[in-house]
C-alpha cells in the first residue's frame, strides 16, 4: 500500500547542529530573554493505521489513511530530554503515487531542559507533508512549546521543521534531513491557554 509505506516514514525525527546564541538586545529591554537554537530529534515509535477511504475507485493502491503513532522521543542540542510522543496523522492518497500528508504531534516531557532551564514541557509540531515519487517525503511544519513548568513557567518558543526522506535504492535504509529552528522567550506570559496539558507534569503545582 503506497500510503502506508508514506506513513511509516512519517515518523519525524531532527538532525541540526545545536545553536544557542544571546539573548536578545531589544527583548532585554522588555525584561524578556530571547534565545534562537537549533537541535536534534529522534523517536522510536509504533504506529496503527485505518483505512478511511478507498477514493471511490478500483485502485488497491489509493486510499486515505488514519495513522497514530506512539513511543518515546529523544532532543538533544538546544533542547535535551526524553519524553513520550503521539503523533496523528491523514494521508490523501487518492492520486495514484502521490500522498498528501497532515500531521499533529504532541512530545510530553516529564523533564526538558532548554536553553539551559529545566521543567517538564509539552512540545507540537503541526505541518503538512507531500509523497511526490515514491521513496521521497517532503515536509513542512511549526513547531512550539504549549506550556512548561518548573523553570519552564511561562516559556514561549516557536520554530520550523522541514524534513525531506529519501532511499538511496529500493530496500536500502532511509535517508533524512530533518532541521529543526526554535525561538524561545523567557519572562513573559504570551499564552497560557494550554497549561491544562501540563497539570500532570513535576512541578506544576509548586509554580503556581
Amino acid at each position: 500500500m503506497k500510503t502506508a509505506v508514506a506513513l511509516r516514514a512519517l515518523a519525524i525525527g531532527l538532525t541540526g547542529l545545536a545553536i544557542v546564541g544571546p539573548p536578545n538586545a531589544s527583548a532585554d529591554k522588555a525584561r524578556v530573554e530571547e534565545f534562537y537554537g537549533a537541535g536534534f530529534r529522534a523517536v522510536s515509535v509504533s504506529s496503527v493505521q485505518q483505512n478511511f477511504s478507498d477514493c471511490g475507485d478500483a485502485d488497491p493502491g489509493t486510499n486515505v489513511v488514519i495513522s497514530q503513532t506512539t513511543g518515546t522521543v529523544t532532543y538533544t542540542g538546544f533542547m535535551e530530554g526524553t519524553g513520550q510522543v503521539l503523533t496523528t496523522a491523514l494521508s490523501n492518497g487518492c492520486v495514484p503515487g502521490q500522498a498528501h500528508l497532515g500531521i499533529r504531534v504532541l512530545d510530553t516531557f516529564e523533564s526538558l531542559t532548554v536553553a539551559g532551564r529545566t521543567g517538564g514541557a509539552v512540545v507540537e509540531i503541526v505541518g503538512s507533508g507531500r509523497v511526490p515519487v515514491t521513496g521521497t517525503q517532503i515536509n513542512d511544519n511549526t513547531v512550539r512549546i504549549l506550556c512548561g513548568t518548573g523553570e519552564l513557567k511561562g516559556i514561549h518558543a516557536e520554530g520550523t521543521l522541514t524534513a525531506s526522506i529519501r532511499a538511496e535504492a529500493p530496500g536500502a535504509p532511509r535517508i533524512d534531513y530533518r532541521p529543526m529552528q526554535l525561538w524561545v522567550h523567557f519572562g513573559h506570559r504570551h499564552d497560557v491557554g494550554f497549561d491544562f496539558l501540563c497539570q500532570d507534569l513535576p512541578g506544576h503545582d509548586s509554580d503556581d
